[in-house]
């Protein structure tokens, strides 16, 4: 097992951390108090034999955290579970402001209310947490997207489980998935369903694909989609996110946008090993 310690200043985004790791892989445990933690550790490794890897959120909120956190992590380091510290922090006026937007009171600011006094104190505490740290993360101006690959750069021996492509077929006229990241309409293609052979028949089937390949409009619109993902797929990975969904639509979802998805996945698959199909409309 590997063990993946986030903490750091109050706002500056333990959570969206922990959140990122957890889908890079890690099993993700937020709220853990330091004497707790070697416990917790004892107990996964017997539940959990074959889980590799365990993210694990401190708060300092913990009144012991700041003197228990640096003899946890010495004892850590002497047995045999690989350690990694990741600490984040902010400059002052962003974790200023991203207490004053979600109005929340910094745990440390006392009867007088003044963020600004607690950020430095709370600096100060966990100074020494600070210097036992594997990674700095500074989140002042990150986007999700560059926070994951932040976290890969800085702990490259975490695994990134990368983004999902997920091609679907639809028809029109059952309305267009919600969870789409683009759609494409097939409608203008020449439709099987007004062929009597092929009308029961779906885009699965080989009789409704030959039918399609004899269309100089089919075939130029797989291999410009085609084109578009290979070329676009390096910039989709880079944002992070798990699943990235490309809907196919004719009117129905039987024949045009089931072959041309069905097709597409066979060209992509090579390039694109994390692709999945899906047929809305089809009953099986």
């Amino acid at each position: 097992m590997e063990l993946v310690i986030v903490t750091g200043l109050s706002g500056a985004g333990r959570r969206s951390v922990l959140s990122a790791l957890e889908d890079a892989g890690c099993t993700a445990i937020d709220n853990v108090p330091a004497r707790l933690l070697e416990p917790l550790l004892e107990l996964e490794a017997k539940l959990n034999t074959t889980r590799p890897r365990l993210a694990v959120g401190m708060d300092n909120r913990h009144k012991e955290f700041a003197t228990e956190f640096g003899p946890l992590v010495e004892r850590l380091m002497d047995s045999s579970i690989p350690v990694y510290v990741v600490f984040v922090e902010a400059d002052d006026d962003a974790l200023i402001r991203r207490f004053s937007e979600s109005r929340r009171p910094h745990f440390l600011a006392g009867e007088n209310g003044l963020v600004a006094e607690a950020i430095q104190r709370e600096r100060e505490l966990l100074a020494p947490v600070r210097s036992m740290a594997t990674a700095i993360i500074n989140t002042t101006h990150l986007t999700l997207s560059r926070l994951r690959q932040r976290i890969q750069e800085l702990l490259p021996e975490l695994p990134v489980q990368g983004t999902t492509l997920r091609l679907l077929s639809f028809g029109f006229k059952f309305g267009i998935p919600e969870d789409a990241d683009m759609v494409l309409d097939a409608r203008f293609l020449p439709n099987p369903h007004y062929v009597k052979e092929l009308r029961l028949l779906s885009g699965k089937d080989q009789p409704v694909r030959e039918f399609l390949m004899k269309s100089d409009a089919f075939m130029t619109f797989l291999a410009l989609v085609e084109n578009w993902v290979l070329w676009a797929w390096p910039f989709v990975q880079q944002e992070g996110r798990a699943y990235h969904t490309i809907a196919i639509g004719c009117t129905g979802g039987q024949h045009r946008s089931v072959a041309l998805v069905e097709m597409l996945a066979q060209h992509l698959r090579q390039e694109v090993p994390k692709l999945i199909v899906q047929h809305r409309e089809l009953k099986n």
